[in-house]
């Protein structure tokens, strides 16, 4: 079991409510935070949902720049922007400082980082730009009336069908991630860490040898690109840690926040039950002892089969409703 604890309570009238094909999201949805958020969970809940959105709503309008401008662009421009620079100055200032002290071949290095830049920004902007997986608008006709809601699918505020197999709202991509999207989501979690880390390593051998030679001219702007890279690190490393455990449990972030396969043991009846079953005083009381029950994950096969599940299900099928 997993265990998560809280960083604040919750009535039972502030719990998520089921969102269904026709129904309009609600207006005010409060989901906890499980351990992993303790740890500066920057993607779900360190932003001000009226500024920036979340899973069941806009950023309200008195919240716009100037009262017209969507400040959500500011997110998704920042990250991508950041990464470019930060590409420019390894590629153009570091490796080549690295291939020099330590006699190395920069263009070796310098296409492998590339690759690692490149396959990250790519990502990224698939995940921003591409449809998640929406309903098939086809969907109607061949069921012969109305579809039913296929299972883990959700009705978001930016789309107008249901998007499958919905995860999350990003709001460092202003977009959802889902079924056609969700692959290449981790991918770049994975490029940004792989990016933060190997920046600091560089950072650091650099700013050593540097200071031993006495180049103080070329510290500033290496001290400058460490900084960027453990921000960095400290942005993706929190956020790729829940999706690993996310990942390997085949649970959904949607699923974790509102508690679906989540036990506690009530002091009342004297047995581990849902948490959602709580009674108010007791949900609040027990928020630190909740525990994850992979008995009530119909879709946890176990680490192995759900990485694969995850990876190797073919998405783009015809009939794919993200049922897995």
């Amino acid at each position: 079991m997993t265990v998560s604890s809280p960083t604040y309570t919750m009535s039972r009238a502030e719990r998520p409510v089921p969102v269904t094909y026709s129904s309009p999201p609600p207006e005010h949805v409060h989901t906890k935070k499980h351990m992993e958020c303790e740890e500066e969970c920057a993607e779900e809940e360190c932003l001000d949902p009226d500024k920036c959105g979340n899973d069941n709503r806009p950023p309200k309008p008195e919240h716009l720049l100037c009262g017209w401008m969507d400040t959500r662009p500011l997110l998704p421009v920042s990250l991508a922007l950041s990464t470019v620079i930060g590409m420019l100055v390894m590629v153009l200032f570091q490796l080549p400082l690295v291939s020099r002290l330590f006699n190395m071949s920069l263009v070796g290095i310098a296409c492998a980082s590339m690759a690692v830049y490149g396959i990250t920004l790519g990502c990224m902007t698939y995940t921003a730009f591409t449809d998640p997986g929406q309903l098939r608008k086809d969907a109607n006709l061949a069921s012969g009336g109305e579809a039913p809601m296929p299972k883990r699918a959700y009705k978001s505020w930016q789309y107008k069908r249901p998007v499958r197999r919905f995860d999350h709202y990003c709001r460092w991509l202003n977009n959802c991630i889902g079924l056609l999207n969700h692959r290449e989501f981790f991918a770049m979690l994975i490029g940004l860490l792989a990016i933060a880390v190997f920046g600091i390593t560089v950072d650091v051998m650099l700013a050593i040898s540097m200071i031993n030679r006495g180049f103080w001219s070329h510290v500033l702007l290496i001290v400058l690109h460490l900084a960027y890279s453990v921000a960095l690190l400290c942005l993706a490393g929190p956020i790729m840690r829940i999706h690993v455990g996310l990942v390997s449990r085949n649970e959904l972030a949607a699923e974790w926040k509102r508690n679906d396969f989540y036990v506690a043991k009530s002091l009342k009846r004297g047995e581990f039950v849902p948490v959602n079953d709580l009674s108010d005083d007791e949900f609040n009381s027990l928020f630190d002892s909740f525990a994850y029950d992979q008995k009530r994950n119909a879709y946890d096969r176990g680490g192995l089969k759900n990485c694969f599940t995850f990876w190797c299900i073919p998405r783009w099928l015809p009939d794919q409703m993200g049922e897995f």
